[in-house]
């Protein structure tokens, strides 16, 4: 083989190196075990209220499910620019998941699988996000939605941010303890996470998308993914609440989430049919390789 068609050979499965697959990996066993370990143990999550069990129990098999869909992927005989995008949400709903878990609930006996967990889950998303050659993914032609999914993407940052603020400002001011709060006090890491991290991130990638960045639009499916599953996650522990009969406490963001859940998952499916980026270049093969 000469080397202009090792030049030309689409990327196969192993990815970015092979390290994108045993990372995807890891992740999965170690989202069985800790999922396996909340459904089957006695007291997985102890000094919670009876909903937020049921809720985090759900989650877990929702989880499981996305540990299933991360090994599919990477184990792909030919790895495509759209399942690197998906996988990439996928890890992206995982590090925000067990992180939750890290900070938002009592320490129990797999408390090191979730260490695991959360540093494979954001090393391996900060590397395929770091891979990706933004000269390879070219605009779409629909400016509609590239604008629409943007401007989407700034008004949920900005009104979820007013909505945990409106709780959190008060109480800097001298009111009330905000609603809800961690575990023995400690800030609601929903609070942390939104404010420090996704909502940040979400109003970058909605900028770039108003300002016509070609790199907006594989970065806008990596958060659109991550919104679907991390929102149907918690909608699959409010129905195991209702099912069975436990009281409901829906916050502020319920509806919000629900309408955002179904606007995402068909913002996604567009966006995963409009990307057509180089199927020879879309990843650098190398962490630091420079742009040519």
């Amino acid at each position: 083989m000469s080397k202009r068609d090792v030049k030309n050979k689409p990327m196969t499965a192993t990815w970015s190196g092979r390290s994108a697959v045993w990372s995807s990996v890891v992740v999965a066993l170690g989202i069985v075990v800790a999922a396996m370990y909340g459904l089957l143990a006695a007291e997985p999550y102890r000094d919670l209220p009876a909903a937020t069990v049921l809720g985090a129990k759900a989650q877990d098999v929702c989880s499981i499910l996305v540990a299933g869909a991360l090994t599919f992927l990477v184990l792909r005989p030919l790895v495509t620019p759209r399942a690197h995008l998906v996988r990439l949400g996928l890890l992206a709903y995982v590090a925000y998941s067990y992180a939750i878990y890290l900070t938002g609930v009592p320490m129990n006996r797999v408390f090191l699988v979730y260490v695991v967990i959360e540093a494979a889950a954001g090393a391996a998303l900060l590397d395929g996000l770091i891979r990706l050659r933004p000269s390879a993914w070219p605009r779409i032609r629909s400016r509609r939605l590239e604008r629409g999914t943007g401007w989407m993407l700034l008004v949920v940052a900005v009104l979820f941010a007013m909505l945990w603020l409106s709780t959190l400002v008060p109480y800097a001011l001298g009111g009330p303890p905000p609603d809800p709060e961690g575990v023995g006090g400690t800030p609601y890491p929903v609070f942390v996470l939104d404010l420090v991290v996704v909502l940040p991130c979400l109003l970058a990638v909605g900028l770039l998308l108003v300002h016509g960045r070609a790199i907006g639009g594989p970065l806008a499916v990596v958060a659109l993914i991550k919104i679907v599953t991390l929102f149907t996650a918690l909608w699959a522990g409010v129905a195991a609440v209702a099912v069975t009969g436990e009281p409901l406490h829906l916050g502020l963001d319920a509806a919000p989430s629900l309408l955002l859940l179904v606007l995402s998952a068909w913002l996604a499916v567009l966006w995963l049919r409009e990307l057509k980026p180089d199927r020879r270049r879309y990843l650098r093969s190398a962490l630091w390789e420079s742009e040519r």
